[in-house]
Formats: structure tokens, sequence, C-alpha cells
């Protein structure tokens, strides 16, 4: 019958289709590529690319004159770098929250009391404040994140093994450099072929649902921030170092489960949102107070960023540039005491964090091209965002919001004089990515 054929072919009736992770387990590549079927894998690829077969769907302009545009917009007058480390090898923990909107964070211009430990790290970290995500789902984000590699329309890199083989990352360059490596996360991985793209960028040590037993309170999507996060810390003070361990966060997702009895009583459809944004931040609250007492605490960088946004309270619609911004904080002991407690203001994406971590550790980042530094006072001011079929483009003159496929503008926000440029340098970016996305 058509509809057994259906759940045969999605693995069965759990929430997560499966996807080529099922079949990774190791940080050998080899192994892992001789454990995916083959068939399956082009079945993915076919689904992935049916729309753009030999043929980009965003072809603006010839793709030379997309090429010199984009040439144009990454232009940069000096390679110069201000240095906020005290060292340039500490170790680094990237701590990724799940669905966090800038709208919950009070310095980013949202509600006071949501998050109130990060509001206390913010006065001793960086914040960003003009950050967003480059897509919507939490699998693109791993490409933007680790990548430095851009969020587009239709697919994402990370779901294809033939293409994010292709795609250098952050793993990759502090591997090379010594760094010991983990990765945890409260439920399946297996969500988006995060688990295949991790394993492949040679993360050592990978955690998740599966690992966690009676210990942990889990919900219907796994084990729960703060289990998860204390479970980092206690395999960390036996880690050598430098140690490169990443975390993605649970909680905030639906449904909303946690374990913490809801302390804010406001909030309407986003109610419940909220809360499990007050609780996974009452758990970094805990968190940091115990990472504080490790003896590696004071060599170690801390890295908080979203994954993607989420909507909140305000409701804004999902193709707003509102909708789509998230917060990204530098915090610990290894950051100079001039720049604590401040802020960087920049136009910028979490895609840039690749390069602007490497260009702090004095590591070569030049094959990040779509990732710039941020602590060079001369790299390019704009950002940039992707939904499906669509396009969001921010620079200080102004933003547009459009439909690239039909040409529809939901948002035209650029005065007259520079409307024509500024188009075309969002429709340029868009174009020139999506391309490099189909050619590797």
């Amino acid at each position: 019958a058509p509809v057994l054929l259906f759940i045969g072919a999605r693995g069965g009736v759990q929430p997560i289709p499966i996807n080529q992770s099922a079949s990774y387990y190791s940080n050998k590549n080899i192994l892992n590529i001789a454990a995916v079927n083959s068939g399956f894998n082009l079945m993915i690829n076919v689904i992935e690319n049916y729309r753009n077969f030999g043929e980009n769907p965003y072809a603006f302009y010839s793709d030379e004159e997309a090429a010199q545009t984009r040439k144009q917009i990454f232009a940069t007058e000096k390679d110069s770098t201000t240095k906020v480390l005290t060292t340039d090898r500490p170790n680094v923990v990237l701590l990724i929250l799940e669905s966090w909107s800038a709208d919950l964070i009070e310095s980013l211009g949202g509600e006071p009391g949501i998050t109130p430990e990060f509001r206390k790290l913010e006065k001793e970290g960086i914040l960003f404040t003009k950050l967003w995500a480059t897509g919507p789902r939490s699998e693109q984000a791993m490409g933007s994140i680790f990548g430095g590699f851009p969020a587009h329309p239709i697919s994402s890199i990370t779901v294809q093994p033939d293409k994010f083989a292709n795609l250098p990352t952050l793993t990759q360059k502090l591997i090379e450099e010594g760094y010991h490596t983990s990765f945890y996360f409260g439920g399946q991985l297996i969500y988006g072929n995060i688990k295949g793209f991790i394993l492949y960028n040679g993360f050592k040590r990978v955690v998740e649902g599966a690992d966690f037993g009676k210990e942990a309170i889990k919900g219907k999507l796994g084990a729960h921030d703060e289990f998860v996060l204390s479970r980092q810390l206690a395999d960390l003070s036996g880690e050598k170092e430098p140690f490169f361990s990443a975390l993605f966060t649970l909680s905030s997702h639906s449904p909303y489960d946690q374990p913490m009895e809801q302390v804010l009583d406001w909030g309407d459809n986003e109610k419940p949102y909220i809360n499990s944004a007050y609780y996974t931040d009452h758990s970094l609250g805990r968190y940091f107070e115990e990472a504080r007492k490790q003896p590696w605490y004071k060599n170690t960088l801390f890295v908080i960023v979203a994954d993607h946004s989420h909507n909140s309270y305000r409701n804004w619609a999902f193709t707003t540039p509102n909708y789509h911004k998230i917060p990204m904080l530098l915090v610990g002991d290894v950051i100079k005491d001039e720049f604590r407690g401040t802020k960087v203001s920049r136009l910028s994406n979490q895609s840039d964090l690749a390069s602007t971590l490497l260009h702090q550790l004095d590591i070569d980042a030049g094959a990040f091209h779509w990732s710039r530094n941020l602590f060079n006072p001369y790299a390019p001011e704009f950002a940039y965002y992707s939904f499906e079929e669509g396009l969001g483009w921010i620079r200080p003159a102004g933003h547009f919001v459009m439909d690239a496929r039909i040409g529809h503008f939901h948002e035209n926000a650029i005065p007259e004089v520079y409307a024509d440029s500024i188009i075309k340098e969002g429709k340029s970016y868009l174009q020139t990515l999506f391309g490099e996305y189909m050619y590797y």
C-alpha cells in the first residue's frame, strides 16, 4: 500500500524521518560513507535539488556581474583585528541556544525579566546588538555557525554529505591546532542530518539524548537543558586543554515541557515560549556558577549564540527583520578588561562567528569567504537572512525583504537614492551564495 511505502521510506512513524545521520557512527568518514545506502543518498540529493538541477533559481544577473557585486559587498580596506582576548589559545565553549529571539533579551529591546542571567553575563562580556540568523532552521544554523556558510532558501548544505564535505569548518581548523572536541545535545541529532555533519567535522565525543540515563529529567524531545549543561561540565573537568566543546540547548523548543513552574504570567500566545527561555536562562546561570569553580574556566572563552529566532510576544510577521534578529554574546575571563560589558553594534550575521573567532586565535580564516571578522573596524556592514523563497537584506541606509522567486517585495525601506544599488547587492549576494551551494 502507498501508506506503508511512505512509512518505510521515512524509516518508521517516529517524529523525525531517517536521513544519513542514522548510519553515521564514526568520526572516520570513510566508515560513514561505507555505512550509508548509496541509493538512499541519491534519493536525498534528488529531493533536495530537484527544483534547481543545473539552473540557479536566483539568477538575477549574469554570473560575472553578480560575482563583481559580491566582491564589492565584501571589499575590506584593511585586514585589521582589534584583539579582545588575553590569549590566542583559549578553550572555546560554544553554547547554541534553541530558538532564542532578540525579543528575549532586554538589552536588544526585549521586555525585562525573561533572561535575567543572560543580562548578568552581558556585564562581563561582549554583546552583539545587531546580529541576524541567516535562516529559520536548526540544520541551516549548523552550516552557518560552524562553516561560516549562510543559509539560503530551498535546502540546507548540512543535509547533503556530498556538499558539506567541501565546506571548511571552524571545527576542522581547531582540530588542526590541537583542540580536543565534543558536542552535546539532549535530543536526537538525526534531526536535519546534524549528526552526520558534526561527525564528519571530527567532533571526537558526541553526547545526545540516548546517552542520558535516569539522572536526567526528559521531556518529549529529550533531556532538558540543566542536565545537558551539567553533563558537559562534568566531562570537561577531565578534558585535555585546549578544548572546543559545543552544546545545543533543547528546552526552548515546543512542546515546552521543561521541569520548572511557569514564572512569567504574561506573553499571550507565546507565554509557554518565554517561560521555556526563562528556564534555559536559569539553567545557564547555574551552569556559569559551577563553571567558575573549574580550573579551566580562567582560560576559556564562552560563545553564546542562537541557532535561529522564533515568534515572540510581539508577533512580528515572519518575513520582517525584527523576527529574525538573535543574540550573540562572548563571555569569559580571557576577555580583556577594557572590553568587558561592551557592545558591538555593527550589522552582522551568526555566520560571521567563524572568521571573527579565528582572527582572535591568529588562525588563517581565508577559506571562510562568506564570514566577516567583526573585530575588524574596516569590515563591511550588512546583514542577510533567508526563508523559504525569501531574501532579507539590511544595510545602514535601509533594508528590503522580497520573495526572490517572483520578485514581490514584502518590505522596501530603502531611500530612493540607494534603492537600485542596495537591491542589486541583496540579489547578487543570494545568487552567488546559491550558485556556490550548487557547485559544492
